[in-house]
Protein backbone atom coordinates (compact mmCIF):
# COMPACT_ATOMS: atom_id res chain seq x y z
CA UNK A 1 0.00 0.00 0.00
CA UNK A 2 1.72 3.39 -1.38
CA UNK A 3 2.23 6.24 1.61
CA UNK A 4 1.91 9.56 1.43
CA UNK A 5 2.52 10.45 -1.96
CA UNK A 6 -0.28 8.89 -3.25
CA UNK A 7 -4.29 7.59 -8.91
CA UNK A 8 -7.14 6.04 -13.83
CA UNK A 9 -7.36 2.32 -13.36
CA UNK A 10 -5.50 0.08 -15.65
CA UNK A 11 -7.51 -2.00 -16.93
CA UNK A 12 -5.83 -5.11 -18.72
CA UNK A 13 -7.30 -7.14 -21.51
CA UNK A 14 -5.82 -9.68 -23.95
CA UNK A 15 -2.62 -8.50 -23.68
CA UNK A 16 -3.06 -4.72 -23.58
CA UNK A 17 -2.95 -2.26 -20.95
CA UNK A 18 -4.96 0.88 -21.25
CA UNK A 19 -5.61 3.73 -18.78
CA UNK A 20 -9.29 5.26 -18.98
CA UNK A 21 -11.51 6.97 -16.67
CA UNK A 22 -12.92 10.23 -15.54
CA UNK A 23 -14.48 11.17 -12.76
CA UNK A 24 -17.13 14.00 -12.62
CA UNK A 25 -16.37 17.08 -10.98
CA UNK A 26 -20.40 17.47 -10.49
CA UNK A 27 -22.40 14.92 -8.80
CA UNK A 28 -25.47 15.37 -10.34
CA UNK A 29 -24.23 14.89 -14.14
CA UNK A 30 -21.78 11.50 -15.28
CA UNK A 31 -18.72 12.33 -17.69
CA UNK A 32 -20.40 11.82 -20.95
CA UNK A 33 -17.13 11.40 -22.36
CA UNK A 34 -13.81 9.21 -21.29
CA UNK A 35 -10.23 11.08 -22.22
CA UNK A 36 -7.03 9.06 -21.57
CA UNK A 37 -4.23 11.02 -19.95
CA UNK A 38 -1.89 9.22 -22.07
CA UNK A 39 -3.58 10.46 -25.01
CA UNK A 40 -3.43 14.08 -23.95
CA UNK A 41 0.44 13.91 -23.32
CA UNK A 42 1.55 11.63 -26.21
CA UNK A 43 0.82 14.35 -28.85
CA UNK A 44 2.84 17.29 -26.77
CA UNK A 45 5.59 15.24 -25.59
CA UNK A 46 5.61 11.66 -26.70
CA UNK A 47 5.85 10.14 -23.49
CA UNK A 48 9.46 11.99 -22.70
CA UNK A 49 10.76 11.43 -19.80
CA UNK A 50 14.23 11.90 -18.65
CA UNK A 51 15.95 10.95 -15.21
CA UNK A 52 17.86 13.19 -13.48
CA UNK A 53 20.56 11.53 -11.78
CA UNK A 54 21.19 14.20 -9.39
CA UNK A 55 24.23 14.76 -6.45
CA UNK A 56 23.33 13.61 -3.22
CA UNK A 57 21.93 16.55 -1.57
CA UNK A 58 22.45 16.92 2.47
CA UNK A 59 19.81 16.37 4.94
CA UNK A 60 17.00 19.42 4.90
CA UNK A 61 15.63 19.39 8.73
CA UNK A 62 12.24 20.55 8.92
CA UNK A 63 11.97 22.62 12.06
CA UNK A 64 9.37 23.61 13.92
CA UNK A 65 6.14 24.79 12.79
CA UNK A 66 5.02 28.19 11.16
CA UNK A 67 2.88 30.49 11.80
CA UNK A 68 -0.24 31.40 9.80
CA UNK A 69 1.16 34.45 9.64
CA UNK A 70 4.67 36.27 9.54
CA UNK A 71 8.01 37.65 7.64
CA UNK A 72 8.53 36.42 4.02
CA UNK A 73 11.52 35.03 4.71
CA UNK A 74 12.05 32.34 2.18
CA UNK A 75 13.38 28.31 2.30
CA UNK A 76 16.83 27.96 1.52
CA UNK A 77 18.38 26.34 -2.40
CA UNK A 78 19.76 23.03 -2.74
CA UNK A 79 22.65 22.15 -4.72
CA UNK A 80 21.80 22.21 -8.33
CA UNK A 81 18.71 24.20 -9.24
CA UNK A 82 16.60 23.43 -12.20
CA UNK A 83 16.23 26.38 -14.25
CA UNK A 84 12.75 27.85 -13.80
CA UNK A 85 10.61 28.82 -17.43
CA UNK A 86 10.45 32.35 -18.29
CA UNK A 87 7.03 32.64 -18.68
CA UNK A 88 7.07 32.21 -14.47
CA UNK A 89 9.42 35.20 -13.96
CA UNK A 90 7.35 38.14 -15.14
CA UNK A 91 9.02 40.92 -16.55
CA UNK A 92 7.47 44.16 -15.74
CA UNK A 93 5.05 45.68 -12.93
CA UNK A 94 1.98 45.62 -15.40
CA UNK A 95 3.18 41.97 -17.19
CA UNK A 96 2.87 40.66 -13.54
CA UNK A 97 -0.48 42.41 -13.11
CA UNK A 98 -1.72 40.43 -16.17
CA UNK A 99 0.65 37.45 -16.23
CA UNK A 100 -1.25 34.25 -15.97
CA UNK A 101 1.03 32.30 -13.19
CA UNK A 102 -1.35 29.50 -12.38
CA UNK A 103 -1.08 25.94 -13.73
CA UNK A 104 -4.22 24.75 -14.45
CA UNK A 105 -2.94 21.36 -15.84
CA UNK A 106 -4.76 19.61 -18.23
CA UNK A 107 -8.91 19.02 -17.95
CA UNK A 108 -8.25 15.33 -19.24
CA UNK A 109 -6.41 14.19 -16.12
CA UNK A 110 -8.88 16.47 -13.75
CA UNK A 111 -10.34 13.17 -12.96
CA UNK A 112 -10.40 9.53 -13.29
CA UNK A 113 -12.51 7.03 -12.51
CA UNK A 114 -13.57 3.14 -13.63
CA UNK A 115 -14.83 -0.03 -11.21
CA UNK A 116 -12.32 -1.95 -9.20
CA UNK A 117 -11.97 -6.15 -8.70
CA UNK A 118 -10.60 -6.49 -5.16
CA UNK A 119 -9.67 -10.04 -3.68
CA UNK A 120 -10.95 -11.18 -0.31
CA UNK A 121 -12.54 -7.90 0.26
CA UNK A 122 -14.13 -9.82 3.64
CA UNK A 123 -10.74 -9.97 5.36
CA UNK A 124 -10.33 -6.24 5.89
CA UNK A 125 -12.93 -4.44 8.46
CA UNK A 126 -14.06 -1.02 6.85
CA UNK A 127 -13.92 2.02 8.75
CA UNK A 128 -16.33 5.23 7.44
CA UNK A 129 -14.58 8.85 8.65
CA UNK A 130 -15.21 12.04 7.16
CA UNK A 131 -16.97 10.70 4.17
CA UNK A 132 -14.12 8.69 2.97
CA UNK A 133 -13.24 5.03 3.29
CA UNK A 134 -10.45 3.75 5.60
CA UNK A 135 -8.93 0.33 6.20
CA UNK A 136 -10.09 -1.00 10.01
CA UNK A 137 -6.99 -2.75 10.20
CA UNK A 138 -4.97 -1.98 13.52
CA UNK A 139 -7.79 1.19 14.43
CA UNK A 140 -7.31 2.24 11.08
CA UNK A 141 -3.18 2.21 11.36
CA UNK A 142 -3.19 3.40 7.23
CA UNK A 143 -3.78 6.88 7.82
CA UNK A 144 -5.23 7.54 4.00
CA UNK A 145 -8.35 6.43 2.66
CA UNK A 146 -8.93 3.10 0.64
CA UNK A 147 -11.89 3.86 -1.16
CA UNK A 148 -12.37 4.19 -5.10
CA UNK A 149 -10.97 7.74 -5.20
CA UNK A 150 -7.68 6.82 -3.77
CA UNK A 151 -7.25 3.40 -5.80
CA UNK A 152 -7.69 5.25 -8.65
CA UNK A 153 -4.87 8.02 -7.38
CA UNK A 154 -2.58 4.84 -6.52
CA UNK A 155 -2.90 4.21 -10.25
CA UNK A 156 -1.69 7.29 -11.48
CA UNK A 157 0.94 7.89 -9.09
CA UNK A 158 2.54 4.78 -10.29
CA UNK A 159 2.65 5.99 -13.96
CA UNK A 160 4.71 9.73 -12.22
CA UNK A 161 6.95 6.51 -11.18
CA UNK A 162 6.91 4.89 -14.13
CA UNK A 163 7.68 8.49 -16.11
CA UNK A 164 10.50 9.39 -13.07
CA UNK A 165 12.24 5.82 -13.79
CA UNK A 166 12.56 6.35 -17.44
CA UNK A 167 9.75 3.63 -17.90
CA UNK A 168 11.51 1.37 -15.75
CA UNK A 169 10.28 -0.91 -13.19
CA UNK A 170 13.84 -1.19 -10.80
CA UNK A 171 17.78 -0.26 -11.51
CA UNK A 172 19.33 -2.77 -9.11
CA UNK A 173 21.63 -4.93 -11.15
CA UNK A 174 19.67 -8.04 -10.98
CA UNK A 175 20.16 -10.97 -13.37
CA UNK A 176 18.51 -13.98 -11.97
CA UNK A 177 15.26 -13.51 -9.88
CA UNK A 178 13.66 -16.46 -9.08
CA UNK A 179 11.86 -15.41 -6.61
CA UNK A 180 10.34 -11.11 -6.13
CA UNK A 181 8.56 -9.73 -3.33
CA UNK A 182 6.01 -6.47 -3.64
CA UNK A 183 6.09 -4.79 -0.35
CA UNK A 184 2.72 -2.40 -0.29
CA UNK A 185 1.80 -3.54 -3.60
CA UNK A 186 -1.10 -1.48 -3.65
CA UNK A 187 -3.28 -2.02 -6.65
CA UNK A 188 -0.76 -4.11 -8.09
CA UNK A 189 0.19 -2.49 -11.43
CA UNK A 190 4.69 -2.86 -10.53
CA UNK A 191 3.59 -6.52 -9.24
CA UNK A 192 1.71 -7.49 -12.74
CA UNK A 193 4.19 -5.49 -15.13
CA UNK A 194 7.34 -7.39 -13.46
CA UNK A 195 5.79 -10.90 -13.46
CA UNK A 196 5.02 -10.18 -17.38
CA UNK A 197 8.49 -9.22 -17.47
CA UNK A 198 9.86 -11.88 -15.91
CA UNK A 199 7.60 -15.17 -16.55
CA UNK A 200 10.36 -17.11 -15.15
CA UNK A 201 9.99 -16.04 -11.71
CA UNK A 202 7.40 -16.23 -8.74
CA UNK A 203 6.41 -13.24 -7.70
CA UNK A 204 4.39 -12.01 -4.75
CA UNK A 205 2.39 -8.72 -3.72
CA UNK A 206 2.00 -7.60 -0.41
CA UNK A 207 -0.49 -5.48 0.99
CA UNK A 208 -3.21 -4.51 3.84
CA UNK A 209 -5.53 -3.91 1.55
CA UNK A 210 -7.36 -6.58 -0.74
CA UNK A 211 -8.01 -3.94 -3.85
CA UNK A 212 -5.58 -6.14 -6.60
CA UNK A 213 -7.42 -7.63 -9.62
CA UNK A 214 -7.91 -11.55 -9.90
CA UNK A 215 -7.19 -11.78 -13.71
CA UNK A 216 -3.20 -11.54 -13.24
CA UNK A 217 -0.08 -13.69 -14.27
CA UNK A 218 0.11 -16.88 -13.74
CA UNK A 219 3.62 -16.11 -11.97
CA UNK A 220 1.92 -13.50 -9.87
CA UNK A 221 -0.05 -13.91 -6.63
CA UNK A 222 -0.89 -11.24 -3.84
CA UNK A 223 -1.73 -12.06 -0.24
CA UNK A 224 -3.10 -9.19 2.67
CA UNK A 225 -0.50 -8.97 5.56
CA UNK A 226 1.13 -6.11 7.93
CA UNK A 227 4.59 -6.27 6.75
CA UNK A 228 5.35 -4.31 10.16
CA UNK A 229 5.10 -7.42 11.63
CA UNK A 230 7.08 -10.37 11.77
CA UNK A 231 7.62 -11.54 8.13
CA UNK A 232 6.66 -15.70 8.22
CA UNK A 233 7.49 -16.36 4.43
CA UNK A 234 8.85 -19.95 4.20
CA UNK A 235 11.58 -19.05 1.13
CA UNK A 236 13.72 -16.20 0.90
CA UNK A 237 13.87 -14.20 -1.81
CA UNK A 238 16.15 -12.74 -4.65
CA UNK A 239 14.71 -9.19 -5.28
CA UNK A 240 12.43 -7.08 -2.41
CA UNK A 241 10.77 -4.07 -4.14
CA UNK A 242 9.18 -1.05 -2.07
CA UNK A 243 7.59 1.85 -3.31
CA UNK A 244 5.93 4.60 -1.62
CA UNK A 245 5.66 3.41 1.96
CA UNK A 246 6.43 6.83 3.02
CA UNK A 247 3.45 7.63 5.81
CA UNK A 248 2.51 4.00 5.56
CA UNK A 249 6.07 2.56 7.56
CA UNK A 250 6.42 3.50 11.42
CA UNK A 251 9.72 1.61 12.14
CA UNK A 252 11.77 1.50 8.39
CA UNK A 253 15.06 -0.05 10.12
CA UNK A 254 13.02 -3.27 11.17
CA UNK A 255 11.95 -3.24 7.59
CA UNK A 256 15.58 -2.93 6.36
CA UNK A 257 16.27 -5.82 8.66
CA UNK A 258 13.33 -8.08 8.09
CA UNK A 259 14.11 -7.34 4.21
CA UNK A 260 18.25 -8.35 4.81
CA UNK A 261 17.29 -11.66 6.58
CA UNK A 262 14.40 -12.67 3.96
CA UNK A 263 16.36 -11.99 1.07
CA UNK A 264 19.38 -15.00 -0.36
CA UNK A 265 22.83 -14.04 -1.01
CA UNK A 266 23.25 -11.83 -3.70
CA UNK A 267 19.33 -10.76 -3.17
CA UNK A 268 18.83 -7.16 -3.96
CA UNK A 269 16.47 -4.32 -1.74
CA UNK A 270 15.45 -1.75 -3.85
CA UNK A 271 13.40 1.11 -2.70
CA UNK A 272 11.36 3.87 -4.16
CA UNK A 273 9.88 6.86 -2.46
CA UNK A 274 9.56 10.85 -1.87
CA UNK A 275 11.35 12.81 0.50
CA UNK A 276 8.30 15.11 1.77
CA UNK A 277 10.61 17.65 2.55
CA UNK A 278 9.76 20.72 0.14
CA UNK A 279 12.65 22.59 -1.25
CA UNK A 280 13.33 25.85 -3.27
CA UNK A 281 16.64 26.80 -5.37
CA UNK A 282 15.91 30.26 -6.00
CA UNK A 283 14.33 31.68 -3.14
CA UNK A 284 10.68 32.10 -4.60
CA UNK A 285 8.71 29.57 -1.63
CA UNK A 286 8.15 31.94 1.42
CA UNK A 287 8.00 30.17 4.32
CA UNK A 288 4.82 31.62 5.59
CA UNK A 289 3.33 30.41 1.89
CA UNK A 290 0.05 27.22 2.11
CA UNK A 291 2.75 25.02 0.83
CA UNK A 292 4.95 25.27 3.04
CA UNK A 293 2.56 25.37 6.04
CA UNK A 294 1.12 22.57 4.78
CA UNK A 295 4.49 20.58 5.25
CA UNK A 296 4.93 21.93 8.62
CA UNK A 297 1.42 20.71 9.20
CA UNK A 298 1.88 17.36 7.93
CA UNK A 299 5.18 16.62 9.66
CA UNK A 300 4.03 17.10 13.25
CA UNK A 301 0.78 15.22 12.85
CA UNK A 302 2.90 12.58 11.56
CA UNK A 303 5.25 12.63 14.19
CA UNK A 304 2.52 12.25 16.79
CA UNK A 305 1.05 9.67 14.96
CA UNK A 306 4.47 7.44 14.59
CA UNK A 307 4.67 7.75 10.32
CA UNK A 308 8.34 9.89 10.14
CA UNK A 309 7.60 11.52 6.17
CA UNK A 310 11.23 12.48 6.03
CA UNK A 311 12.84 8.88 6.61
CA UNK A 312 13.93 7.75 2.87
CA UNK A 313 16.67 10.37 2.93
CA UNK A 314 18.09 7.98 6.14
CA UNK A 315 17.12 4.84 4.71
CA UNK A 316 20.76 3.85 3.05
CA UNK A 317 22.23 4.54 6.78
CA UNK A 318 19.59 1.98 7.74
CA UNK A 319 20.29 -0.55 4.84
CA UNK A 320 24.19 -0.52 6.31
CA UNK A 321 22.96 -0.70 9.86
CA UNK A 322 21.21 -4.02 8.57
CA UNK A 323 24.27 -5.74 6.57
CA UNK A 324 23.48 -4.31 2.58
CA UNK A 325 26.16 -3.62 1.05
CA UNK A 326 26.88 -2.15 -2.28
CA UNK A 327 24.54 0.59 -1.34
CA UNK A 328 23.45 3.37 -4.51
CA UNK A 329 20.93 6.18 -3.42
CA UNK A 330 19.91 8.96 -5.84
CA UNK A 331 18.02 12.07 -5.69
CA UNK A 332 15.10 12.71 -8.54
CA UNK A 333 13.62 16.27 -8.47
CA UNK A 334 9.61 16.25 -8.87
CA UNK A 335 8.49 19.88 -9.70
CA UNK A 336 5.26 20.95 -7.91
CA UNK A 337 3.90 22.37 -11.03
CA UNK A 338 5.22 22.98 -14.77
CA UNK A 339 7.65 25.85 -13.70
CA UNK A 340 10.94 24.19 -14.91
CA UNK A 341 12.11 25.23 -18.50
CA UNK A 342 13.63 21.63 -18.83
CA UNK A 343 10.25 20.19 -20.64
CA UNK A 344 11.10 16.49 -19.66
CA UNK A 345 10.77 18.32 -15.86
CA UNK A 346 8.10 20.40 -17.06
CA UNK A 347 5.77 16.96 -18.29
CA UNK A 348 6.74 15.18 -14.91
CA UNK A 349 5.86 18.32 -12.89
CA UNK A 350 2.60 18.23 -14.60
CA UNK A 351 1.87 15.28 -13.67
CA UNK A 352 2.87 15.33 -9.87
CA UNK A 353 0.56 18.63 -9.60
CA UNK A 354 -2.26 16.93 -10.39
CA UNK A 355 -1.38 14.16 -8.13
CA UNK A 356 -0.94 16.24 -5.04
CA UNK A 357 -3.67 18.35 -6.23
CA UNK A 358 -6.14 15.67 -6.11
CA UNK A 359 -4.64 13.81 -3.18
CA UNK A 360 -3.57 16.37 -1.03
CA UNK A 361 -6.71 16.51 1.58
CA UNK A 362 -6.88 12.71 1.10
CA UNK A 363 -3.58 12.85 2.73
CA UNK A 364 -4.16 15.68 5.20
CA UNK A 365 -7.88 14.27 6.71
CA UNK A 366 -6.96 11.53 8.95
CA UNK A 367 -3.88 12.97 10.16
CA UNK A 368 -4.74 16.76 10.85
CA UNK A 369 -8.38 15.31 12.19
CA UNK A 370 -6.95 12.67 14.41
CA UNK A 371 -3.66 14.29 15.49
CA UNK A 372 -3.93 18.11 15.34
CA UNK A 373 -7.48 18.46 16.84
CA UNK A 374 -9.06 19.92 13.20
CA UNK A 375 -12.04 19.68 12.09
CA UNK A 376 -13.05 18.68 8.26
CA UNK A 377 -13.96 21.43 7.33
CA UNK A 378 -11.01 23.41 8.50
CA UNK A 379 -9.00 20.97 6.63
CA UNK A 380 -10.91 21.34 3.39
CA UNK A 381 -10.91 25.23 3.61
CA UNK A 382 -7.02 24.88 4.09
CA UNK A 383 -6.45 22.83 1.40
CA UNK A 384 -7.86 25.41 -1.14
CA UNK A 385 -5.24 27.47 -0.22
CA UNK A 386 -2.54 24.75 -0.79
CA UNK A 387 -4.16 23.94 -3.82
CA UNK A 388 -3.58 27.57 -5.11
CA UNK A 389 -0.19 27.06 -4.22
CA UNK A 390 0.46 23.95 -6.01
CA UNK A 391 -0.95 25.37 -9.53
CA UNK A 392 1.15 28.94 -8.84
CA UNK A 393 4.34 28.66 -11.52
CA UNK A 394 6.15 31.97 -9.60
CA UNK A 395 6.70 29.17 -6.80
CA UNK A 396 9.57 26.89 -8.02
CA UNK A 397 9.33 24.14 -5.60
CA UNK A 398 9.98 20.50 -5.88
CA UNK A 399 10.59 17.14 -3.70
CA UNK A 400 13.02 14.92 -3.74
CA UNK A 401 12.46 11.44 -5.12
CA UNK A 402 14.97 8.91 -4.21
CA UNK A 403 15.48 5.73 -5.98
CA UNK A 404 17.80 3.41 -3.27
CA UNK A 405 19.06 -0.09 -3.83
CA UNK A 406 21.70 -2.61 -2.07
CA UNK A 407 22.80 -5.82 -1.84
CA UNK A 408 22.73 -8.41 0.63
CA UNK A 409 26.13 -9.86 0.14
CA UNK A 410 27.13 -13.02 0.54
CA UNK A 411 27.51 -15.71 3.75
CA UNK A 412 30.40 -16.98 5.11
CA UNK A 413 29.20 -20.21 3.12
CA UNK A 414 28.39 -18.79 0.20
CA UNK A 415 32.13 -17.35 0.25
CA UNK A 416 33.96 -20.01 1.06
CA UNK A 417 32.00 -22.08 -2.11
CA UNK A 418 32.82 -19.04 -4.61
CA UNK A 419 36.55 -19.23 -3.38
CA UNK A 420 36.68 -22.85 -4.07
CA UNK A 421 34.83 -22.84 -7.36
CA UNK A 422 37.47 -20.03 -8.40
CA UNK A 423 40.23 -22.10 -7.15
CA UNK A 424 38.73 -25.03 -9.32
CA UNK A 425 38.77 -22.59 -12.46
CA UNK A 426 42.22 -21.59 -11.48
CA UNK A 427 43.39 -24.86 -10.70
CA UNK A 428 42.15 -26.11 -14.21
CA UNK A 429 43.43 -23.12 -15.64
CA UNK A 430 46.90 -24.08 -14.66
CA UNK A 431 46.79 -27.82 -15.81
CA UNK A 432 45.98 -26.57 -19.52
CA UNK A 433 48.56 -24.92 -19.84
CA UNK A 434 51.20 -27.25 -18.93
CA UNK A 435 49.25 -29.09 -21.90
CA UNK A 436 49.74 -26.53 -24.23
CA UNK A 437 53.63 -26.72 -23.51
CA UNK A 438 55.76 -28.13 -26.67
CA UNK A 439 57.49 -30.85 -24.11
CA UNK A 440 53.77 -32.60 -25.23
CA UNK A 441 51.84 -33.80 -27.64
CA UNK A 442 48.47 -34.85 -27.38
CA UNK A 443 45.99 -37.60 -28.87
CA UNK A 444 43.21 -36.25 -29.62
CA UNK A 445 41.17 -33.20 -29.05
CA UNK A 446 42.28 -30.42 -26.36
CA UNK A 447 38.33 -30.87 -25.32
CA UNK A 448 38.72 -33.99 -24.87
CA UNK A 449 42.03 -33.57 -22.16
CA UNK A 450 39.63 -31.06 -20.49
CA UNK A 451 37.18 -33.48 -20.21
CA UNK A 452 39.83 -35.41 -18.47
CA UNK A 453 40.46 -33.24 -16.26
CA UNK A 454 37.34 -32.65 -14.78
CA UNK A 455 37.40 -35.92 -13.48
CA UNK A 456 35.65 -37.67 -17.08
CA UNK A 457 37.63 -41.03 -16.83
CA UNK A 458 36.54 -42.52 -20.36
CA UNK A 459 39.27 -40.39 -21.69
CA UNK A 460 42.22 -42.85 -21.93
CA UNK A 461 45.34 -42.00 -19.81
CA UNK A 462 47.76 -43.08 -22.85
CA UNK A 463 46.57 -40.30 -25.05
CA UNK A 464 49.99 -38.41 -23.65
CA UNK A 465 53.48 -39.01 -24.69
CA UNK A 466 56.87 -37.65 -24.77
CA UNK A 467 56.91 -35.81 -27.79
CA UNK A 468 59.42 -36.95 -30.58
CA UNK A 469 62.89 -35.49 -30.65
Amino acid sequence: MAGVCLGGRLIRAIGLTVFVGARSTSSATPPTSRTSPFETFRSASAYSAVVLMAAKDPPYATGSLEPDAGPSSVVPAAADPLEPDAASWPRSRAEAETASVTDDGDSAIDSLATSTTSLRDELILQLREHGRQYQGYMEAKYVLPMDEQEIERLDFQHHIVWLTLNKEPNFAPIKSVNRALDVGCGTGIWAIDFADAHPESEVLGVDLAPVQPENVPPNLSFEVDDLEKDWTFSRNFDFIHCQLMIGAFQDWSRFCRQAFENLEDGGYLEVHDIDFVIKCDDGSLPTNSALVRWHNYMHDAASKAGFPLDAISHVPAMMENAGFTDIVATPIKWPINTWPKDPRFKEIGRWVMENFIWGCESMSLALFTRALGWSADEVRVFMASVRADLRNRRLHAYWNFWVIYGRRPESAVGQIRAHFEEEGKAQLSREENVLRKPSFSIDGTFGEWKRRLRGDRTTSLFGLRPAPS
